[in-house]
């Protein structure tokens, strides 16, 4: 069985963990397979397609979409789907190009997360959901644990396990289980539901209260302006 991490951050996003970092600590932490999903855009997963080199951990180009009932992981993508319109736009953008639908830190409280209520919404609707994050070791849904595992009980969704990493010192701390090694033996586990999530049995390093202080500002401050930067330019390089 191999170890997949599917929710990571650079600092080319809102995390603090830089490309080359990021790379040093999934060998490291002996990771098979990583998805980079920075927030509505691919310049994190592009620039650590750049630094990896054969034998090493493989990676799932990923991205986290700011939708406007929460935020949602696309992996095996080519493009971020447009951020703050209707989830179900964004997961059918999302399936348009092959990729799996994951619902990161479902029903949480202190970060925009889908509600039960309406991924129940989604899927009495059709729409395709492959994963679910029953595991994510961030304050994000920590609360929410024991009422996502009893609810997927009902919906059957893969069990996902990922550290949300912000923080190099937490690559790892969640994770995924398949069997195989490649982002392909990991695609077919999740469709085939026998992925199973990881991470509880060792809690993630504890930090300095100023890192996540820092951190949240700036997630605030100082991302959010850089991602309108680059729509603007995105905008005037298709005309």
């Amino acid at each position: 069985m191999s170890r997949a991490d599917l929710h990571l951050h650079t600092n080319l996003g809102d995390g603090w963990t830089s490309p080359a970092r990021l790379v040093r600590e999934a060998i490291r932490r002996e990771l098979s397979v990583i998805a980079v999903t920075d927030h509505d855009h691919l310049e994190g997963a592009k620039r650590v397609a750049e630094l990896l080199e054969p034998g090493g951990p493989a990676l799932i180009t990923g991205v986290e979409v700011s939708t406007r009932s929460g935020h949602l992981i696309g992996l095996f993508v080519e493009r971020a789907p447009k951020p703050m319109r209707p989830v179900e736009e964004s997961i059918d953008e999302i399936k348009a190009q092959g990729g799996l639908v994951v619902v990161p830190h479902p029903l949480g409280r202190l970060v925009p997360s889908l509600s039960r209520r309406k991924i129940e919404a989604l899927l009495s609707s059709g729409y395709v959901i492959d994963g679910l994050e029953l595991y994510n070791p961030s304050p994000a849904n920590a609360a929410q644990r024991a009422v996502v595992r009893t609810a997927n009980a009902e919906w059957g969704l893969a069990e996902i396990g990922s550290s949300d990493a912000h923080f190099w010192q937490h690559i790892g701390a969640g994770y995924t289980t398949f069997a195989g090694s490649s982002p392909e033996d990991l695609r077919a586990a999740v469709l085939g539901r026998t992925v199973t999530a990881g991470g509880q049995e060792r809690p993630p390093q504890r930090l300095n209260p100023g890192a996540y202080v820092a951190q949240c500002a700036w997630s605030w401050f100082v991302d959010p302006p850089r991602r309108i930067a680059r729509r603007r330019r995105a905008e005037r390089a298709t005309g």
